[in-house]
């Protein structure tokens, strides 16, 4: 059993007073930590009942709910029946953090608590309490593995007390489906939520036409013939977000789309973005095209409209129009000069698979839209698939705020406190650490060029793994992730390597990470919802060690892949190294970035430490181009579904 920290939360009276006069953060907090001590007072009341009466206390609790009693007040009890099953179940003991962040999650706002502080136990309490009045818990995890996972983890708690548990999975039937959402609370990612949600509207709108007759549902033998309500999802009512950032923020430039079924696309429908392929190979940037790094667009030159017009475009059944010639040229730019391979997408059994460049993940269910995926089928020479239709979308901002109440979780928040209170209407709550954080952060090295980076990032790797301390290589993309496997093993370094090519050993791997001199590799599949816990002797050592091959285009990623060290106040450190052709420089403009490239690539022994500022300017840069996309966005979708609704027609059905 775990030991909790002393008076982290601050005393009675201070919060007391801070709960009254704070700022709206801080008295949230305060509010929250004033629970506590009742919690506890139940928690000490409950752990003298056996397994029989702990549940039927917690059905108790469930009729009160449902019988009209504010969840308020039935709080401290509930909070309190988790606590005394989790730690019969789990053997875990809520820290008195946790529970002040338990309580934040149920007054509907966003908890920062720090990476390792058990953001799964903590979202188990306000998940209990609300799913007593009956009326379904969503509770969002980044991937399937995590979400079977928690529920796998947790539900002995739930179960414990008289409730049910459900699992969203990929591939799911919908009879499945429907059954893991009639549970009391259910596990899965957001986007199979929102899939669902979609899937959901695209089945009441195709049955409009076809309503049944009052007495088809009743058959000889006396059973439905057919389900009145396809629907498999229940109505919005509460939400938790794990990892909010990324899918309140990072994933927010990306609608959820369900598409009609694509099929392989003829030798003759192919043949007009295999020749645009060819034609972008020979186009030659500022010449041919303009690229606009801010707004990621490319536009065609007059010289590159007279390539074109010159070319041997394809004839017959379907040529097309020298302007739609232009817009195949142009997606054929976009996939040869903005999308790199093993970095935004990988090839997997002759498939394009995008990866998120977030958390290094795939994600085969999605394409790119208006023919970018085909265009980028065609540069890998793999079977092309006919551009699909879209029946249904809707992005994370519209879908998160159909909830009645809605919270998060995650390390990486208070940054972006003005962006989600402006889109989600929630307030970020600063929770403390548990333990103090003892984490030392190392200054930042800069290197003239990638080689001359890896190189020294080797070197190191191979002075801390003699000092019996384990290190996590955390990298932007696979080809970077492979690249520097391949020059520790010239270098003789055992080593594992977790990217979206291993993502089914992602466990077993992170298991392991925290062994003595173990050295892992990892995209930032690393960098969510896993827990790396360094051996004892590791502690002694210095802890883990996180060395960061490059700076993320958002500071909260950053942020996240260092917090795999130094958790629950243990030992830990983290340093990036950097490298004057580094992607992120791209935020500063192509002209000052090929400055910097022309001056890596002439190396010598020049003062390299004196560019790092460089690195943060451009990061917030790219920051704030993201964050203008997700605004253009959120515009554009209000607009659409104004539109929609005002013609009578289902906003996200197409």
């Amino acid at each position: 059993m775990r030991q909790s920290g002393y008076n982290r939360l601050g005393s009675r009276l201070s919060n007391q007073v801070t709960a009254l006069l704070g700022t709206p953060s801080r008295r949230r907090l305060a509010q929250a930590a004033l629970f506590v001590d009742r919690i506890r007072y139940w928690e000490n009341a409950y752990s003298k009942l056996n397994d029989a009466e702990l549940k039927q206390r917690g059905l108790q609790l469930r009729g009160r709910a449902r019988g009209g009693d504010k969840l308020d007040q039935l709080l401290p009890e509930a909070f309190g029946l988790v606590c005394v099953a989790a730690l019969r179940t789990t053997n875990l003991r809520p820290f008195d953090v946790q529970l002040a962040g338990g309580v934040v999650l149920h007054h509907g706002a966003i908890a920062e608590l720090a990476t390792g502080e058990g953001k799964t136990l903590t979202a188990s309490m306000p998940a209990f309490l609300n799913a007593l009045t009956g009326k379904g818990v969503h509770v969002t995890t980044v991937n399937d593995y995590l979400a079977s996972r928690d529920a796998e983890w947790m539900g002995p708690i739930y179960t414990s007390l008289g409730l049910t548990v459900g699992v969203l999975q990929q591939q799911m039937a919908d009879a499945a489906r429907a059954q893991a959402y009639r549970a009391d609370i259910t596990y899965g990612t957001a986007s199979e939520f929102g899939f669902d949600f979609l899937r959901d509207r695209l089945k009441v709108s195709g049955n409009r036409s076809q309503a049944a007759p009052f007495w088809a549902p009743w058959t000889p033998n006396g059973q439905y013939q057919q389900a009145l309500d396809p629907k498999v999802q229940r109505e919005h009512h509460y939400a938790i977000v794990d990892e909010a950032d990324n899918i309140f923020i990072d994933e927010a430039r990306t609608p959820l789309i369900i598409a009609a079924p694509t099929r392989p696309a003829t030798p003759e429908e192919a043949i007009v973005y295999q020749w645009a392929d060819r034609i972008a190979q020979t186009m030659v940037r500022d010449k041919h095209f303009t690229l606009d790094e801010k707004k990621q667009k490319i536009e065609l030159t007059e010289e590159g409209r007279q390539v074109v017009r010159y070319s041997n475009a394809p004839v017959g059944p379907h040529s097309h129009a020298m302007d739609k010639l232009h817009e195949h040229i142009e997606r054929g730019l976009h996939a040869h000069f903005r999308f790199r391979r093993d970095q935004h997408y990988m090839i997997e059994k002759g498939k394009v698979v995008i990866i998120d460049e977030y958390t290094g993940r795939r994600m085969p269910d999605r394409h790119w839209r208006e023919g970018l995926h085909q265009a980028v089928e065609a540069k890998e020479a793999v079977q092309i698939s006919l551009a699909s239709d879209h029946a249904a979308q809707i992005t994370f901002q519209s879908y998160f705020r159909l909830y009645k109440k809605l919270s998060g979780m995650t390390g990486t928040a208070a940054q972006n406190f003005f962006e989600l209170r402006r889109v989600y209407k929630l307030w970020v709550v600063t929770v403390p650490t548990n333990m103090p954080v003892i984490r030392q952060q190392w200054p930042d090295r800069v290197l003239p060029t990638e080689e001359a980076k890896f190189h020294a990032v080797v070197d190191e790797i191979l002075r801390l793994r003699d000092l019996g301390r384990p290190v996590l290589i955390g990298t932007r993309s696979v080809e970077k992730s492979e690249k520097l496997s391949e020059m520790l093993t010239q270098a003789g370094v055992e080593h594992q390597v977790l990217n979206a090519r291993q993502h089914e050993r992602e466990a077993q791997i992170v298991a392991l990470a925290g062994q003595r001199g173990r050295v892992t590799i990892a995209t930032n599949m690393a960098g969510r919802g896993t827990d790396i816990k360094p051996d004892p002797e590791v502690v002694q050592a210095g802890g883990l060690h996180v060395l960061g091959t490059e700076r993320h285009d958002a500071r909260r990623i950053d942020r996240q892949l260092a917090g795999r060290a130094g958790r629950q106040g243990d030992p830990g450190s983290c340093q990036f190294f950097l490298a004057l052709d580094d992607e992120l420089l791209e935020g500063l403009g192509p002209y000052r970035q090929e400055a910097l490239l022309q001056t890596g690539k002439r190396g010598g022994r020049g003062d390299w430490q004196k560019y790092q500022p460089l690195f943060m300017r451009a990061q917030r840069r790219v920051e704030r181009r993201h964050r203008r996309q997700r605004v253009d966005l959120m515009l554009y979708e209000k607009q659409r579904q104004e539109v929609l609704k005002d013609l009578g027609a289902d906003p996200y059905v197409d």
